[in-house]
């Protein structure tokens, strides 16, 4: 009796961790929710609109996928969400979203009620992708789109492969929740809008300030602002015209290093962004010898061009007060004593930040 006596106890020990599927959601019970847009209406209303994949079957043997769009307005966020699920015959659920949009209006005025519940639920989806638009962002839910059966699949995508060629930083909820609380950093978000009647262009970032937008760069400034970022992708594509070799050539970089250096002699401060970059040289229009010589002096009118353009670029921060750089950050590690000295938000628009991006071209890839 002795050894059943033993392992009555030990079941009795285990149970407790057996928690069986307690959080559980039967996938016939509920409906998916694939893209989430906020709205500010003009009368001081939020539009609340989502997206939610169905398949519908015409007969036994064949089937579509269709993505009809619920829309609810509200005083907050959460009636418009409530006002929205009148309309739903199933309970939601947006652990798989992928995609939210936010209208400009909302962005300056502050959308974080809107990501509040977010960082409350624990379904909440990690890896999903945020932009703002400049009009309707339920409207840009309701497009339909040549090459994808659902907007929020073709959305991801443009906003993913946005990320991985170096034209903006990643984004989501959660990489952007400590910079909307923590002083000495920003945030910075995609703008996307509408071309014609079945696409989304990629048109710039906004810049954030706290918890609203205070300013944007066009596409090409960023991805200036990417190239001196702590964002770092695979690679950098540019553009550029150079008077050595009187054409317009197509570079790939790739970053080797960046770091912020910061002095705060005497009470002003000066910060320094370097920035080291590896070039192919892979496109000149017209054949052009491009010896050793004749790279070093390609190398150096990149160097001139890109920091011009990170200045202006830096400038377009600083008059938004958007610290997407991370200095204050950098301050605040390094020289704390200083930092509880002064108020950043006064102080970062007038402070000195000198970018130094230096190039150096490896190959030139050009068939001569």
């Amino acid at each position: 009796m002795k050894p059943q006596s033993e392992r009555t106890c030990l079941l009795l020990l285990l149970l407790p961790l057996l928690t069986g599927c307690w959080d559980s959601r039967e996938l016939k019970e509920i409906r998916i929710e694939q893209a989430e847009a906020f709205d500010l209406l003009d009368n001081g209303n939020i539009r609340f609109t989502i997206t939610i994949p169905t398949i519908k079957s015409a007969v036994q043997s064949k089937s579509s996928i269709v993505s009809p769009s619920f829309t609810g307005d509200g005083r907050t966020v959460n009636e418009a969400y409530l006002e929205m699920k009148k309309a739903v015959s199933q309970e939601l659920d947006f652990g798989k979203a992928r995609v939210i949009l936010i209208n400009k209006r909302f962005a300056e005025k502050g959308f974080y009620p809107a990501l509040e519940s977010y960082y409350r639920e624990a379904r909440s989806p990690i890896n999903v992708k945020m932009a703002v638009v400049n009009d309707s962002a339920g409207q840009v839910l309701k497009m339909k789109v040549a090459d994808r059966l659902m907007i929020s699949d073709y959305l991801y995508d443009l906003l993913q492969s946005s990320e991985e060629n170096g034209l903006i930083p990643k984004v989501s909820p959660y990489l952007i929740s400590s910079l909307f609380t923590n002083s000495g950093t920003d945030a910075v978000l995609p703008i996307i809008n509408p071309l014609g009647k079945d696409r989304v262009k990629l048109e710039g970032l906004a810049l954030m300030h706290g918890k609203r937008m205070t300013g944007e760069l066009n596409d090409q400034a960023s991805a200036n602002f990417v190239m001196l970022s702590k964002f770092n992708p695979d690679y950098f594509t540019v553009t550029e015209y150079i008077d050595a070799l009187s054409a317009n050539v197509s570079l790939f970089m790739s970053r080797d290093k960046r770091n912020i250096a910061v002095t705060t002699d005497k009470g002003t401060v000066k910060a320094i962004i370097n920035a080291d970059f590896t070039c192919n040289l892979v496109e000149i229009p017209k054949m052009v010898h491009t010896d050793e010589e004749m790279l070093k002096k390609v190398a150096s009118e990149l160097e001139k061009l890109l920091n011009d353009k990170a200045k202006e670029v830096i400038k377009q921060l600083q008059r938004a007060n958007c610290d997407a750089l991370g200095i204050g950050l950098h301050i605040k590690a390094h020289h704390y004593r200083y930092w509880k000295s002064i108020t950043w938000d006064d102080i970062y628009p007038e402070i000195d930040i000198e970018p130094r991006i230096k190039v150096s071209i490896e190959k030139n890839g050009i068939m001569e």
